[in-house]
């Protein structure tokens, strides 16, 4: 079955990272699509020559609301379909702009290579006709990778005795011997997802135990056959574990789930490890427990914070008793590749699905 050669224009945010970039482009290229690159993110000349030599590009900054909108705007050609791989500002307004009646062509497809598309307005899309589509768990394994290790640091102080040496102090990088470890301790996991399953299934591995805590629908039927003991509430697995791990997107139901008052309710030298998203574990209410004994875990690891990038800021960022992270919990390069793949084949589905082969409609 051959798809038509006329899906429409799209504009590509971001590409895949590296040589996958041009599998990519070639793929949705074969679909019928008409990329349009934005190379801003591309580092290796090379690869942006390439780029250059095949398809339309433009450079812009796909985190501002105001150039994306523009961007998706063309001058009024518009585009039918985006493809992004990070959490671009897609909000009412731009999706407004980009649906516009006045552009020849409409934006009717969104595509993001990962899992959340938290910064996304969704209910604007469906009221505007604008189909997202996601790949959940592309990036599974990668995150329980990085989360396995941010664990393993908290609890072993791997990078502040690495530090210590470093400084020529063999007594601080000696200092609070021995430690505690993953054999042995009880894990807690927020969420249920693919990459709540892999961390439990990784540690279990080291000798841990676990608890896994869920949404309602994570029902003891559903829990059967899952690779920890199910806990009816929050409550009860942070004060029951040494370990928390937080595995649960970023919505209206999760905003907020973990501050003070929950921070406090953690085992006195437990951990805390977040590497689903800021909105989850209330930065300030968990900057100020670390500082403070007895008002929360002892130690916490941070892949996601409230302001990322160029700009990052946060109270975390000097509290000796937390490791941090650059949101770089996904970022291997079998993960991106895994996830452009998947991206491709959502485009594939939509041309499919809206019965698009061959040059006509079916």
């Amino acid at each position: 079955m051959q798809h038509s050669t006329a899906q429409g224009r799209l504009l590509v945010v971001d590409c895949a990272p590296g040589a996958t970039a041009l599998t990519e482009l070639a793929d949705l290229s074969g679909l019928g699509f008409e990329p349009t690159v934005n190379i801003r993110r591309v580092t290796d000349p090379e690869l942006r020559e390439h780029i250059a030599a095949q398809w339309r590009t433009v450079d812009f900054d796909g985190f501002s609301e105001e150039e994306l909108a523009q961007q998706l705007e063309d001058g009024g050609l518009g585009y039918e379909a985006l493809k992004c791989r990070a959490g671009i500002p897609l909000t009412e307004a731009v999706l407004e702009r980009a649906t516009s009646d006045s552009l020849q062509h409409r934006l009717k497809l969104v595509g993001r290579a990962a899992a959340g598309s938290d910064t996304f307005d969704a209910a604007a899309a469906r009221r505007l006709g604008v189909a997202l589509r996601t790949t959940p768990g592309a990036n599974a394994g990668a995150v329980a990778e990085l989360t396995l290790a941010l664990m393993l640091d908290a609890l072993r102080s791997v990078s502040r005795r690495a530090q210590a040496l470093r400084e020529g102090s063999w007594g601080m990088a000696t200092a609070n011997l021995p430690t505690g470890s993953l054999a042995g301790a009880r894990v807690g996991l927020v969420g249920t997802g693919a990459t709540a399953r892999r961390v439990a299934e990784l540690v279990r591995a080291f000798g841990a135990d676990v608890w896994v805590c869920g949404s309602p629908r994570f029902t003891p039927e559903r829990a059967t056959g899952w690779p920890g003991v199910r806990v009816e509430s929050l409550e009860e697995l942070l004060e029951g574990c040494d370990v928390v791990s937080v595995h649960v997107p970023a919505t209206a139901e999760t905003n907020g789930l973990i501050g003070a008052k929950e921070l406090r309710l953690m085992r006195p030298g437990s951990v805390l490890v977040n590497t689903s998203r800021a909105s989850v574990v209330r930065e300030t209410d968990l900057d100020r427990a670390l500082r403070y004994p007895g008002s929360g875990p002892w130690h916490a690891a941070v892949d996601v914070f409230e302001v990322e990038g160029a700009g990052f800021a946060s109270p975390l960022a000097d509290n000796p008793h937390c490791t941090l992270s650059p949101h770089a919990a996904g970022m291997t390069r079998s993960a991106m590749q895994e996830a452009s793949r998947r991206i491709v084949a959502e485009f594939a589905r939509y041309v499919e699905e809206n019965n698009v082969v061959s040059g006509e409609s079916r």
